[in-house]
Formats: structure tokens, C-alpha cells, sequence
């Protein structure tokens, strides 16, 4: 659940026709500034003109990729923690990946099995359970290593994070609400940990797209059928802000997803129920308040039959 009167826009790509400024108009979003954290662009942050114009309203950018840059470059201790913990991080998915791709094709198989129905049924359940498994303890591992970064340098503790982290506070708290871009998920989420942004957005008023909006939930999963490198199975990047829990996050799966293939979108909802995986492409528009789903227009929900079915208000 959200918190009480926030309101939460959550679109799919923005390029390249944005819907962001009729999505924000039919919101209800008070008049007023908005804060923006542009970070999962990387050197590009900042470069928020167009969302300016298209919203017509006043805009700060945060700027978390390049206080990020600035602080590494300015404290080797912190950049030196950093660097391991980012290391270990990457250590950590490799060591999954390894382990999720002998599941996945095991779980894929026992989907398609011929037999007994009673007795595959519950193999396909085992299967399932065994994804979901390695899918916390992946989680798990990735938090400790998170956990052992932020007993030193955290932003409640350590007086330049602290200081970075107030400055950000009170820009979002004389704002009316909070845009987040889409872009690099994993950069995205690393520099509002590490600033202690992803706490300061409880409560507030959120609009986001594609990256920002897999960020809102508890946990980002990756997922890519169309890759360079071919298909690869979606996984746990790790843990999301978790301001909207029980959804996890899709965006662009026309380009993204092999949505005629009903095994792998069956598989996909199943290992990741009870959190409803959601689907934000191109003209999506999501709203959710404390009460559930409000508005959808253009969104769709994956079932375990494998079918993306159009979602709609509670």
C-alpha cells in the first residue's frame, strides 16, 4: 500500500511520444515545483528541459549521479567501500545467473511436460519453488553485502552523506511532488541508496517511467528476451525502494518480451507471485493511491496461462 493521499503516476518509455504531461494533468498533482532525479542517465542527468516544457512548471534536478561523482572523487575512503561493495555486488549476480540458468531451463521443461497431470503438477510447483528460492537468497546475499557498505557510510551517519541527503530533503519537501526518469535501473537505484533518497520518497507524490518506476517497487527484476546476446532469463537485480509493494514492474515488454510465448510469460508470473508482474509500454499510464489502482489506461497484467491481460481500476 501506498502512504495515505500520496499519489503514485507510473507511465511506461517516454520516447518517442511522451503522455508524462496528460498523465500529470488528469492526476489531481497539486500545482507547484517539482523535484527530479534524472540519475539513471548517468552524464546526461540534468538535461530536463523537455520534461520542463512538456509539464510547464518549475523543475530541480536532485542531481545524485554527479554529487555521486563528486564525492567518490573527493573521498577515497568512501570511493574505495564503494568500489568493493560494487565488486562484490557484481560477484554476487554472476554467481546467480550461473545458478538461475540451470532452473530456469529445468522449470521451462516441466511447464511443457506431457504425463500425469496430477504428478507434473506438483514438479511444476517444485520447480517453481526452487526459482523463487534462489531468487532470496539472491536477494538476501546482495542486502548483506548493501548492509555491510551502509554500517560505515550511511547517510543517517556519515557526515558528507548526511549532508548531501539533507540538502536533497528539503528540496523534495518544498516541492509538490517527485519525477523520476527512466534510463540505467542499476545505476539509478545504487545512487539513491547511497544518498538515502529512496527513504525521503514515503509519502511523497511520485510520478516515474520505464527505470524510475521498477525502482518504486521492493524488488527490480531484469528482463530482456531480445538481447544482443539472445535470450536471457529475467532476474533479481535486488532491492527496490518498495514504496509500491506487491507489483513488480515491466516496462517497454513489446520490445522487451517474447509476449506470444506463453511458457516463459506463464513462468515468469508465477515465480514471481503473489506481486503482480505489470506490463508499461508505450502510452501507459498507472495511477495508485493507498486504496489499490485507480487509473489504467494502456496497461497490462501477466497471467499464469501465460496471456497479458488489460488491467484495470479496483
Amino acid at each position: 500500500m501506498t502512504s495515505s493521499g500520496a499519489i503514485r503516476v507510473l507511465l511506461g518509455p517516454q520516447s518517442p511520444l511522451p503522455n508524462i504531461a496528460e498523465a500529470v494533468a488528469n492526476s489531481g498533482l497539486p500545482d507547484g515545483p517539482l523535484a527530479v532525479i534524472s540519475a539513471a542517465w548517468q552524464e546526461a542527468e540534468g538535461d530536463i528541459d523537455d520534461i520542463r516544457n512538456l509539464l510547464g512548471r518549475e523543475l530541480e534536478d536532485l542531481y545524485l549521479y554527479r554529487r555521486g561523482e563528486d564525492l567518490m572523487a573527493s573521498d577515497a575512503d568512501l570511493a574505495a567501500a564503494a568500489r568493493l561493495r560494487q565488486d562484490k555486488l557484481i560477484a554476487q549476480q554472476r554467481m546467480y545467473r550461473m545458478r538461475l540458468k540451470q532452473l530456469s531451463i529445468a522449470a521451462r521443461h516441466m511447464l511443457n511436460a506431457d504425463g500425469d497431470s496430477e504428478m507434473i503438477a506438483a514438479e511444476q510447483r517444485h520447480a517453481i519453488a526452487q526459482l523463487r528460492a534462489l531468487d532470496r537468497h539472491h536477494l538476501h546475499r546482495s542486502e548483506s553485502i548493501w548492509r555491510g557498505f551502509s554500517s560505515v557510510y550511511s547517510s543517517a551517519s556519515y557526515a558528507t552523506l548526511a549532508r548531501h541527503a539533507r540538502e536533497m530533503g528539503e528540496i523534495i519537501d518544498r516541492c509538490t511532488g517527485v519525477v523520476i526518469t527512466g534510463g540505467n535501473v542499476a545505476v539509478l537505484i545504487n545512487r539513491m541508496r547511497l544518498f538515502g533518497v529512496d527513504k525521503l520518497l514515503d509519502g511523497c507524490n511520485l510520478i516515474a517511467w520505464s527505470a524510475g518506476a521498477m525502482a518504486l517497487s521492493e524488488r527490480v527484476v531484469l528482463f530482456h528476451d531480445r538481447s544482443p546476446e539472445g535470450r536471457r532469463d529475467a532476474e533479481v537485480l535486488g532491492a527496490g525502494c518498495g514504496v509500491i509493494p506487491g507489483h513488480v514492474f515491466l516496462p517497454n515488454t513489446q520490445q522487451r518480451l517474447r509476449t506470444g510465448d506463453r511458457l516463459r510469460i506463464g513462468l515468469l508470473c508465477r515465480r514471481f507471485a503473489p506481486d503482480s508482474c505489470i506490463a508499461l509500454d508505450r502510452g501507459s499510464e498507472l495511477r495508485i493511491d493507498e486504496s489499490g489502482v485507480q487509473y489504467a489506461n494502456t496497461v497490462r497484467r501477466l497471467k499464469h496461462d501465460g496471456r497479458l491481460v488489460k488491467m484495470r481500476a479496483a
